[in-house]
């Protein structure tokens, strides 16, 4: 992708009162804000997905923890990625940076959509400015052809794009030539009976949704997710350990498990929108002022 150019980036305060973020682990929190302050970040939120050179912005961090970090991301709808063209897209940068209110940065926006080569991000672009479009149809910029263009084109829901899946190796990966105690673990073993992993909070409706980087409502986990590492090494370890192997595999079937109930709690999402007669394609009420969301609850 093309050099933005840019020197900095706006990171609205408000995100740590967001309680989907929040309900992030720290590994999923730090690849979202590497990827949010990246140098490559295109006008529209978007980069390139490439986890080897991701994985140079700190020390032992390796590609296993970046996928995972990644998948948990892509499960909460924060982080879209196309693997086919190795692009991905921080799904509301768009709104929370704020340079689509300004006429021309707005149009550098519509640019750098065009410049994707992944078609469901494209659409899912569209799909989150036509948000945009509806909470504020009185600005300006909505008139620059580059933006009537824009909201013509197909908009791709963006829960409807399949989760990303990690592809490597889900064990620790050690760096090769590890610095004295990463991460600040230490060499001695941690108590055998760690406190117990918090669930997350139940997950918020898709149309009364709110807050920084809402997930409308996709998070369907009902409990918390077991340990993938075993008691005595909760941080992982590089030595052979069978405990860790078989808490890995539970691990791994309980996000298998999770991926099925997230692609079955979009179905639904888009079901409910597609059945009812009071709202548009991406679920606001039709012919309402102020525009909001439809709950599917109202009569005609």
């Amino acid at each position: 992708m093309a050099a933005t150019g840019k020197d900095h980036a706006r990171v609205n305060l408000t995100i740590w009162g967001d309680d989907d973020w929040l309900d992030l682990t720290p590994p999923a929190q730090h690849l979202y804000l590497v990827l949010w302050s990246s140098p490559g970040l295109s006008y529209c939120g978007a980069g390139e997905w490439k986890p080897a050179r991701i994985a140079q912005r700190a020390n032992g961090w390796g590609l296993a923890a970046i996928e995972r970090a990644a998948a948990e991301l892509s499960s909460r709808l924060f982080l879209l990625i196309d693997t086919d063209t190795e692009e991905f897209l921080l799904r509301s940068w768009i709104k929370h940076d704020g340079l689509w209110k300004q006429p021309n940065m707005s149009v550098s926006m519509a640019n750098a959509r065009a410049d994707l080569a992944s078609r469901v991000l494209r659409g899912a672009v569209v799909w989150e400015v036509k948000k945009l479009h509806r909470e504020c149809p009185d600005m300006s910029g909505w008139k620059r052809d580059a933006l009537v263009d824009l909201l013509a084109q197909k908009a791709v829901d963006p829960a409807t794009i399949p989760t990303f899946n990690p592809t490597t190796n889900p064990s620790p990966d050690p760096p090769v030539n590890p610095t004295p105690n990463p991460y600040g673990q230490v060499d001695v073993d941690p108590p055998v009976n760690p406190g117990p992993t918090p669930a997350p909070s139940p997950f918020s409706s898709l149309l009364l949704h709110g807050g920084y980087v809402s997930t409308e409502g996709n998070d369907a986990r009902s409990a918390a997710p077991p340990p993938p590492n075993c008691p005595n090494h909760p941080e992982g370890t590089d030595r052979p350990c069978g405990a860790c192997k078989t808490a890995r595999l539970a691990r791994e079937n309980w996000d298998a498990d999770q991926t099925r109930t997230e692609a079955d709690h979009r179905k639904a999402i888009r079901q409910a929108i597609n059945d009812c007669p009071l709202c548009d394609d991406i679920g606001w009420v039709n012919g309402v002022e102020p525009v909001r969301k439809c709950t599917h609850q109202e009569t005609a």
